[in-house]
């Protein structure tokens, strides 16, 4: 019998990872609120190990506007951005050069 472990995160694991997307969230969405006055839902995210890199993405689009693609990269240690995309016409409505 083989027993796959690699896999499998431990329930403080996975509170931890809850816990990191959830706080990155409300970062996140304050900073799109705060820079370019724009409401977004995040639908994904991906947190990359500590030993690589203290980095959570989050993917997702501009509120009532499921078409118009939003992401940003949150350092996990500090919740302070790294760096933000969205559609190119929002940089020129906000005056803010391009992340």
């Amino acid at each position: 019998m083989i027993l796959i472990v690699g896999g499998c995160k431990s329930k403080e694991e996975l509170k931890r990872e809850e816990e990191i997307r959830a706080r990155a969230e409300q970062v996140g969405l304050k900073h799109f609120k705060d820079t370019y006055n724009l409401d977004v839902v995040f639908t994904g995210y991906k947190i990359l190990p500590l030993y690589v890199n203290s980095t959570i993405f989050l993917k997702g689009y501009i509120a009532e506007e499921e078409e118009k693609k939003v992401d940003v990269s949150i350092d996990y240690m500090t919740y302070e951005v790294t760096s933000a995309g969205l559609p190119e016409e929002y940089f020129e409505s906000t005056g803010n050069e391009k992340e």
